[in-house]
Formats: C-alpha cells, structure tokens, sequence
C-alpha cells in the first residue's frame, strides 16, 4: 500500500512537473488544488519542493513562454504561505528568491524586489555569498531613491543583478 502511494506521488508529481515543462499554466491550479488536499504532509512538501525548482527554472529560462510575472507571483505567495509549516531549508528558499529578486530587477520593479529581500531578512533567510540579503536590500532601496530624484526616469541606470551559483556553475561547465 505504501509503495501504491509512493507510486501515485510520483506520477503525480511528474504531472506538474510536465506540465511546467509545457508551459502550461493550468498546472499551477493543479498543483494549488494538491497542496490543498488529503496528501500525507511529506509527500506535500517533497512535491512543492520538486515543483518550486522547476518553477524557479521557469522564471530565470529565457525560452520560457509561461507569463514570469504570474509565476513569479505565485512562487512569492506560495512560499509566504507554506515557509513556517514546511520548514524549507533556507539555503532552498534564499536560491528560488534569488531567482525572484533577479527578475524583478530586471522588469525594473524595485518594489516587489525589494518586498522579496523584506520578507527574507523577515524569515530570517541569509544569503549563502558574501553579500546578505539587507545588503541587497539596502542596494534596492538607494537605486529606487536615485531614480525617485531623476523624476522616475530609470532609463540610464544600470540595475545590478544577483549572481546565481547554479548559473556561475552551468556557464564554467
């Protein structure tokens, strides 16, 4: 029975995981839909966490045709919802918000960048390089008073970045 649950688990996980690899957003209802349900507690979160990794790939892929915004919403509001009860390892949570922070600065909305790095240090989240999250945070919070005194004009401001391990690791393999 047991290895029937182990079984329906990963079929079910793999669904997700097909349907992120699709594009298909409805995926996101479904897997919504499962973390609301009966499953045991650890099957839940072994799947959120299969689910986020591929979701947070999503949103730093470039080929990706799901709407990043959307995607990086729902990452945000389902880790807010679930960080206290499933009790991620920080270093899981500190790479998919990296991923979020990155994206947002990028769109150039310093706003919810910076409600990323909020809710890190909240979390008490630390980042796993030199630089902390509040040193990120401070960085967000002086480019957004810079472009405040070029009357919101944040074109000709260069938007620094979050470097990524896993991409500094991909690009030297």
């Amino acid at each position: 029975m047991a290895q029937d649950a182990a079984l329906d688990k990963d079929l079910i996980l793999e669904r997700f995981l097909s349907g992120l690899r699709d594009d298909n957003l409805g995926v996101l209802n479904e897997f919504t839909a499962y973390q609301n349900g009966p499953a045991p507690f650890f099957e839940k979160v072994e799947v959120a966490h299969e689910f986020l990794d591929l979701l947070t790939f999503k949103i730093k892929e470039s080929k990706s045709k799901m709407d990043k915004e959307l995607l990086s919403q729902f990452s945000l509001a389902f880790l807010r919802k679930t960080i206290k009860q499933y009790g991620y390892n920080p270093k899981f949570i500190a790479m998919q918000t990296k991923a979020l922070i990155t994206f947002y600065q990028n769109q150039k909305n310093l706003d919810l960048a910076i409600e990323v790095c909020e809710f890190l240090i909240l979390q008490g989240i630390t980042d796993d390089d030199a630089k902390g999250f509040h040193v990120r945070l401070d960085e967000l919070y002086r480019l957004k008073r810079k472009i405040e005194e070029k009357g919101g004009d944040a074109s000709g401001i260069s938007f620094p970045t979050v470097e990524d391990e896993e991409d500094d690791a991909e690009s030297g393999e």
